[in-house]
């Protein structure tokens, strides 16, 4: 069989068995404190896909997001770790690490450990837009390599990324969100770090995003297109890709019941993308989103309840 066939085959059989486990049992009727965890934890991303809002004030989130499609396409695998922290109502804080152990199955160059990459990055909530939007966030992102990190983790060099995210509701069409992104990923050299290995061509990349999400429940839908203007040494090209697949936002009450903690978030789609000049890429990509907040992590470990000593 294809790979094309074989990726396609495995979207239609994972659908419908993500359908079948959100509507399997029915999730218990939230408490009062699971409402307000919820609003704490709400989604704000899904894959490479960021939608508006900010954390709380001083409330504290930890996010852990590993990349399961590194098993089947890559040498080593990645673990990333996201700090969030509401500084106020308005401005949120975030920092976290990338990093990489030997893959299980695969070996190479890159068969191997490090940090990764270290990312610092703030978002603040400008609030309705343009007088059609009605959630707007401003963010800017750097992404800083960490020692020799895979190409494909980091290109050696330094990113720094401004970005916009707004959402509207569609009143016509029911639980339906339109949401844009636009974003400039620009690539420069912080510290002298010697020069980058010699496949790596340094790039810098606008992107914008529209696209549709259906979220009736917890269980919601995608559809979105991305373009791309991919700047590189002497010349540019478009980059067109197409994505549409499937959310489960676990609700709090239902994780409780299968005695995890956290909040988890479980993302498959199907992707086609193409740049002027190379080939089409596709397939199926699936990501596991799990965050918790402090306090959680704290109560869990036992410091939350410690008495101190008389």
């Amino acid at each position: 069989m294809p790979p094309s066939s074989f990726r396609f085959s495995a979207l239609r059989a994972l659908l419908p068995a993500l359908c079948w486990a959100a509507a399997a049992t029915a999730a218990p009727a939230p408490s009062a404190v699971d409402v307000v965890r919820e609003q704490v934890l709400r989604m704000t991303e899904f894959l490479d896909t960021t939608l508006p809002g900010v954390l709380g004030e001083r409330n504290i989130t930890i996010a852990f997001k590993p990349k399961f499609g590194d098993l089947r396409d890559e040498e080593y695998l990645r673990f990333p770790v996201e700090l969030r922290y509401g500084l106020t109502k308005k401005w949120e804080l975030r920092g976290g690490l990338v990093p990489f152990t030997p893959s299980p199955l695969n070996t190479g160059r890159d068969h191997r450990w490090g940090p990764g990459e270290a990312r610092l990055g703030a978002r603040y909530d400008l609030g309705p837009f343009l007088g059609f939007f009605d959630d707007t966030t401003l963010g800017f992102e750097t992404r800083i390599p960490l020692g020799k990190p895979p190409v494909e983790l980091n290109d050696h060099y330094t990113h720094l990324k401004p970005s916009i995210a707004a959402a509207r509701q569609l009143l016509g069409w029911p639980a339906t969100t339109f949401y844009a992104n636009l974003s400039y990923d620009r690539s420069v050299k912080l510290t002298d770090r010697g020069p980058p290995p010699p496949e790596v061509v340094r790039r810098h990349v606008i992107e914008a995003v529209p696209g549709l999400l259906y979220k009736p429940s917890e269980l919601g839908y995608f559809a979105e297109y991305r373009i791309r203007r991919i700047a590189e040494p002497g010349e540019y090209r478009l980059g067109h890709e197409i994505q549409f697949g499937t959310i489960w936002d676990v609700p709090l009450a239902r994780s409780a019941t299968w005695k995890v903690p956290g909040k988890w978030q479980l993302e498959l789609a199907y992707r086609v993308g193409h740049e002027e000049g190379r080939s089409t890429d596709h397939g199926v990509y699936a990501r596991v989103n799990w965050r918790t907040t402090l306090r959680e992590v704290l109560d869990y470990t036992g410091a939350g309840s410690a008495k101190p000593a008389r």
